[in-house]
């Protein structure tokens, strides 16, 4: 209860918690809004957090005026009557917001007419869109039931047995996930993003191997299990540095820092910021990372 009125003296300011800028109130709002990102089993609990703060003018406005919007979060709130669909039409107007239209397509008059005046994003597989009945698992999902993505964000060890696979072959990415998207998409590295032990157990003895960026991805899982398994005869990476910051895995930023791990290194392959910077150095951010980690109820490693 007291870290709750933390969050909220922080989030909206009564004068006892000590003086936050706007900048500071944004950012909190902003790793709200991007939690089902982070942590996408943890969806629903972004949505009754967002839900409790949407009264909030400030919070209303920066959740809807936001550079990083969260598609199925907006359409959850909007389903449990937290948002109006008036409000959310002017960000279906924007080019970017393509994939949250579709949300939205029992809402807008003539939809099929409307989404072809809509610019498709250059790297969205057409076959998701094709069948109708399918839009709302994958809404639902992310992907669909019995899908080898599906299996393997959610750990569907017995079906996935039965699935035919080529353990070097990629994973079509759902534009409907609302996860983070790995920057490869092989079995092994794909349930290791998702912490889906049994199915990564399972790949394992059926010849895929741990290779430096799977020992890098399972830290944004917060699995403990598979970081214990990929982390025998394990070399410390930057790259596991990096991802155990974006996604607020504290306890093993810390363990990586007191093992040696450079936190001058930076411009990475794939990461191009310093994590020396305030972001990252900042008491107050880092306050704010425990603070939401403390209030979605998260077991960290």
């Amino acid at each position: 209860m007291e870290n709750k009125k933390a969050f909220e003296s922080f989030l909206f300011g009564d004068g006892s918690e000590g003086n936050y800028s706007v900048c500071d109130v944004d950012f909190m709002v902003d790793r709200l809004i991007i939690l089902p990102s982070l942590r996408p089993f943890k969806l629903e609990k972004a949505v009754e957090l967002c839900a409790s703060y949407s009264s909030n003018p400030h919070f209303r406005k920066r959740l809807l005026d936001n550079s990083f919007l969260c598609p199925v979060l907006i359409y959850r709130l909007f389903k449990k009557g937290f948002l109006e669909f008036d409000e959310i039409f002017p960000i279906l107007q924007s080019s970017k917001n393509f994939i949250l239209c579709y949300y939205f397509r029992n809402q807008i008059k003539e939809f099929d007419t409307y989404i072809l005046c809509k610019k498709k994003p250059f790297d969205i597989d057409d076959s998701f869109f094709k069948n109708e009945n399918q839009i709302d698992l994958l809404i639902e999902y992310g992907f669909l039931p019995s899908s080898i993505g599906f299996c393997l964000k959610y750990d569907d060890i017995d079906v996935f047995r039965d699935i035919t696979i080529n353990n070097q072959s990629e994973i079509k990415w759902s534009p409907f996930e609302w996860s983070f998207k790995p920057f490869y998409q092989d079995l092994l590295t794909f349930s290791g993003f998702f912490g889906s032990i049994n199915c990564f157990k399972h790949l394992l003895m059926n010849g895929c191997v741990i290779h430096d960026y799977i020992r890098s991805i399972v830290v944004c899982s917060g699995s403990a299990d598979l970081f214990r398994i990929c982390s025998e005869n394990f070399s410390y990476l930057p790259e596991s540095l990096i991802f155990s910051a974006i996604f607020s895995r504290l306890q093993l930023l810390n363990y990586f820092i007191e093992n040696g791990a450079d936190i001058n290194t930076k411009n990475f392959e794939f990461f191009s910021f310093d994590l020396r910077s305030p972001f990252f150095t900042s008491r107050v951010n880092m306050v704010i990372l425990s603070l939401l980690n403390i209030l979605l109820h998260m077991e960290p490693i």
